[in-house]
């Protein structure tokens, strides 16, 4: 073989080869910045996740409801009788025609936002639940106490769902393991924290008069809707451009 087309060869070799190596050190630059960028993501996604469980706020209510009395002028007889939120059984009288209140506590570290609430129970009728929409923002490991009344703009039925999952009252079948003195009623409150994330949290109310706590959680969904913006939702019904809010069975 002729000599220069020999070092011909050996040159075009010798420029593949480092054309070979250039092509796969770019491809390896390429891929540590896209790394070093995803990196750089993932640690600012986790700064954010912290920061936001760092200020999260947590409601909770402190004690039992308390029991409201007046007096009142029997519309037969004439004569002042005594009129109770309670009934004698301990139940809660849901047609009583007067605001309840009942003590909350953020128990997080972040002040909750546009605060809403509702105690719902057994009775059929939306309207003689007890309602509280719009309360005042409510600092971190601070007490609030929320004045609920019946609202004729409630349009939430026992079965609508919060984050898809949960009811706004369990009226399953009395059993041994779910009785219907553990849960005469079930109260749940939505909350926004600073980043505008919303929280869910809920709570059954025995014959007892003490609270069990249900679940508290991050209401998740595109787009996540909070209490009085399921109620807006239902309604509008149809005229909402979204699809209708879930319910249980």
């Amino acid at each position: 073989m002729d000599t220069s087309v020999a070092t011909n060869i050996i040159n075009s070799i010798v420029a593949i080869g480092t054309l070979s190596l250039a092509i796969v050190a770019i491809v390896a630059i390429f891929q540590n910045r896209r790394q070093a960028r995803n990196d750089w993501l993932h640690t600012q996604q986790q700064a954010t996740e912290d920061r936001k469980h760092q200020i999260r706020p947590i409601m909770a209510p402190e004690r039992e409801i308390f029991n409201s009395s007046v007096m009142e002028t029997d519309q037969n007889t004439g004569k002042k009788v005594e009129r109770q939120l309670y009934t004698s059984e301990q139940r809660i009288n849901w047609s009583w025609p007067y605001p309840i209140k009942i003590d909350l506590r953020n128990m997080g570290n972040g002040p909750a936002l546009n605060l809403h609430c509702i105690l719902y129970g057994n009775e059929d009728t939306n309207q003689s639940q007890f309602v509280s929409w719009d309360n005042k923002p409510v600092e971190a490991r601070s007490p609030i106490t929320m004045e609920l009344k019946h609202s004729s703009d409630l349009s939430l039925f026992h079965g609508d769902m919060v984050n898809g999952k949960h009811g706004l009252y369990d009226k399953s079948p009395d059993t041994p393991t779910n009785p219907w003195f553990s849960r005469i009623a079930r109260l749940t409150l939505t909350y926004h924290d600073l980043f505008g994330t919303k929280y869910v949290s809920i709570f059954h109310y025995t014959v007892e008069h003490r609270w069990i706590h249900v679940v508290t959680e991050e209401i998740t969904g595109n787009p996540a809707r909070d209490l009085k913006e399921l109620n807006m939702q239902k309604k509008q019904g149809s005229k909402y451009s979204a699809p209708p809010i879930l319910t249980s069975s």
